[in-house]
């Protein structure tokens, strides 16, 4: 018992140390670089919408629905005679 308290400990204690080690980090650049913020992917207007959120909204609601029902026969399935 003594044995596994003491190989617990140490593997603690190597646990920490691996852990605490601090690991170099390379940074890009240690001044800031102030961009205006531009987006690649549009002709610079801002953010439209993407897909149709109409079908997406009646997708959300049918799930919705379905899963209500589904939970309601699973209910009364089990529901004890």
């Amino acid at each position: 018992m003594a044995a596994l308290l003491v190989l617990i400990g140490v593997a603690a204690a190597l646990a920490v140390l691996f852990l605490s080690a601090g690991v170099p980090v390379l940074a890009a650049d240690p001044e800031p670089t102030i961009l205006p913020p531009i987006d690649p992917r549009s002709d610079g207007q801002g953010p439209g919408l993407v897909g149709s959120p109409l079908v997406i909204a009646v997708g959300v609601i049918f799930l919705g629905v379905l899963t209500a029902l589904i939970t309601a026969l699973v209910l009364r399935l089990a529901r004890e005679s």
